[in-house]
């Protein structure tokens, strides 16, 4: 994980140290001085990747629709005992296991000689699915699982097509 502390607000953070100990009235403290640096490192902004990938939980380098390119962003809730019965995205999904207030995913992908494959996702994991690659997905923990789902789709594309 990467973490990135911008320059201006760091910059500013001391400057704003610098002229709160600069004043010469007296009244200001140590505390004072303190208070105010901790306020100001508590404005400092921070950028952190959570999740990077190429490739589907199959192994599939992603590839993207043709067309005009749109971005979808859904939560889903999941309730205990749930299940997103078989399903394919013609478009690649980047999946966030929401870190609180969530249970776990599992997500059993049916492979091309009709065998499964089942990982088990925990709150704060992501995961790739790419395009036609047939799955379900189930919620077989204790509370509610909340997953986010950011599709990289074309306009007019489906973003879930049903196998029956």
């Amino acid at each position: 994980m990467r973490t990135i502390v911008l320059p201006a607000l760091a910059a500013a953070s001391v400057l704003l140290t610098g002229v709160a100990g600069c004043s010469n009235r007296g009244s200001e403290t140590a505390a004072d001085s303190a208070a105010a640096t901790a306020d100001a490192a508590s404005t400092e902004v921070k950028v952190e990747e959570v999740f990077s990938g190429s490739e589907t939980l199959n192994g599939t380098q992603l590839s993207y629709p043709e067309g005009k390119t749109e971005l979808r962003l859904y939560r889903v809730e999941i309730p205990v005992g749930g299940k997103i019965p078989l399903h394919t995205h013609p478009a690649p999904m980047l999946v966030y296991v929401q870190g609180v207030d969530s249970g776990e995913l599992l997500n059993t992908r049916v492979q091309p000689d009709g065998s499964e494959v089942s990982s088990v996702f925990k709150p704060g994991e992501s995961f790739l699915e790419g395009s036609s690659e047939p799955h379900y997905v189930e919620n077989r923990s204790d509370k509610p699982t909340v997953v986010w789902v950011m599709v990289a789709s074309a306009e007019g594309l489906p973003t879930t097509e049903w196998i029956k």
